[in-house]
């Protein structure tokens, strides 16, 4: 039975990752908002290398956190609105297992083009070298958390046919603590290492895990009805 649901997982992956670099549009979109977004906020915040420096990180987070939003409704929505997704349980594909591979293949697609993108913005903010490893280094073990969050989303986002607006309400609360602990500095809490958010954050996606995977199961299993 695990070795047959194991042969499904890897299946799934396959698939998705073909139809994710057919359709590269979604990825094209990410980078654009990305570079975008960041340069507006330097344009609007000016030339003051000081404060550029220091904002960067909560503005990287924020840019990027609102990209993957807008970008996760492009894993689920053409299987959704083609009928992939009832077709692929009548075949017997888990829900557990039909979510997890869109959120494998989510994170995967997206890390490339971050190890790519957090080092030339920085360059705009003059981040040193050893923070922007840092940064990078962080966004890494935070961002299968964020991708979990990010598809149950668009996947809640189908079910209750709203807008972006509303999606962005309801899923902004869960990113707060991944935010606080990938952001926050010594000077905030005393001996905040970065072995500690490490910890922390791998701590979050524990939590996060059991709790995407039943939530994003009911939201499936729902969405055929």
């Amino acid at each position: 039975m695990g070795k047959f649901k194991m042969k499904n997982f890897k299946n799934l992956i396959f698939r998705e990752f073909i139809i994710t670099f057919k359709n590269t549009k979604s990825l094209y979109s990410y980078c654009t908002f990305f570079f975008t977004s960041i340069l507006l906020f330097v344009f609007a915040i000016g030339p003051d290398i000081s404060i550029l420096s220091q904002i960067y990180k909560p503005i990287l987070w924020m840019i990027t956190i609102f990209s993957l939003i807008l970008i996760s409704e492009t894993f689920v929505f053409e299987d959704f609105l083609d009928g992939s997704l009832s077709e692929l349980q009548f075949l017997g594909y888990s829900e557990e297992i039909i979510f997890l591979s869109k959120c494998s293949v989510m994170f995967v697609s997206l890390i490339i083009p971050n190890v790519i993108l957090i080092p030339v913005s920085s360059i705009l903010f003059k981040v040193d070298l050893a923070s922007v490893i840092e940064i990078t280094t962080l966004f890494i073990i935070s961002l299968p958390t964020i991708t979990l969050i990010s598809i149950l989303s668009a996947l809640f986002s189908l079910q209750v046919k709203r807008n972006k607006f509303i999606q962005f309400i309801l899923i902004m609360p869960f990113f707060i603590p991944i935010i606080i602990f990938a952001t926050a500095e010594n000077f905030f809490v005393a001996n905040f290492s970065n072995e500690f958010k490490i910890l922390v954050l791998i701590g979050l996606f524990l939590i996060t895990l059991p709790l995407s995977i039943l939530i994003g199961k009911l939201i499936i299993k729902e969405l055929n009805y």
